[in-house]
């Protein structure tokens, strides 16, 4: 069976009644909900997260995206020796008083990816769901199993109920929706970047991680969600590095005004005491 019959084949399989995943409100699958530490008003970043993640960020997401508000110097007050901060900036061409920018040509970048690879600064507190947003993303490529599984589908030239359902789900797309299962298909088997939870699905960014990307000098696996999860949490230190000293102050103001309410009641007490 040829590709254009087995795209029919689906289409009508998606008319059969199957549980319909949850979606986001965009349209997109749900976010998965991750655990970060840091939330809260007594959160805090894991160190040893941060300086995980910042080596995933240089070595790996510098190579096209930049995070223009942040210095190389500025990585030591994660736990970075001098020498360590040194050997990240020269790695990318820079010197440790240099911003973190990409060493990719502007011009380069557009040639290859059609767009300008937007800087990461702010990036997770510039799309909706934030940091899961920025996890999901990373997470969010086909992997083996649905590769496989996608394979699989097209070279048989048809699919059980069950097998739609298995590949909607992979898809991230309601199984109610044919033609948006046909076209995903279409743009995978032409080479496609596809991602799960990316809007629209397609992107130009090629899967950026995958596991054992980076080597971790303390130890820890390296896994495609490890490395998700910690350079994720750097990037919501360099969009607010002083996070932790503002809820120090907050919460010291905090004390402050119980302190001085419970103050200002003692001396209306004791004006007013005698007044009957």
């Amino acid at each position: 069976m040829d590709f254009m019959k087995f795209l029919k084949t689906v289409a009508l399989a998606a008319a059969v009644v199957l549980p319909q995943p949850a979606l986001a409100a965009s349209g997109g699958p749900a976010l998965p909900t991750q655990s970060w530490g840091f939330h809260g008003v007594f959160g805090q970043f894991d160190q040893a997260a941060l300086k995980r993640g910042a080596r995933v960020a240089v070595e790996v997401c510098m190579a096209c995206h930049s995070i223009k508000y942040i210095k190389f110097d500025a990585l030591k007050q994660l736990g970075f020796s001098e020498a360590e901060v040194i050997a990240l900036a020269e790695g990318q061409s820079h010197n440790k008083k240099d911003r973190m920018t990409s060493p990719m040509d502007p011009v380069a970048a557009k040639d290859t990816f059609g767009v300008m690879p937007p800087d990461l600064s702010l990036i997770t507190k510039a799309r909706k769901g934030y940091e899961d947003y920025a996890y999901a993303v990373l997470t969010g490529y086909l992997t083996d199993a649905d590769r496989a599984l996608v394979q699989k589908v097209m070279e048989d030239g048809a699919l059980s109920d069950g097998e739609l359902k298995e590949l909607s789900s992979a898809l991230g797309v309601d199984a109610h929706q044919p033609e948006k299962v046909k076209e995903i298909l279409t743009r995978i088997q032409a080479n496609e970047n596809f991602n799960k939870y990316f809007p629209g699905h397609f992107l130009a960014m090629p899967q950026p991680l995958n596991d054992g990307s980076v080597t971790y000098p303390d130890g820890v696996e390296s896994s495609l969600k490890q490395m998700s999860q910690d350079v994720v949490t750097f990037l919501a230190w360099a969009a607010e590095p002083t996070l932790m000293e503002r809820k120090a102050l907050g919460l010291k103001v905090m004390l402050y005004l119980v302190i001085l309410t419970v103050m200002f009641y003692a001396v209306k007490r004791r004006i007013w005491a005698k007044v009957h």
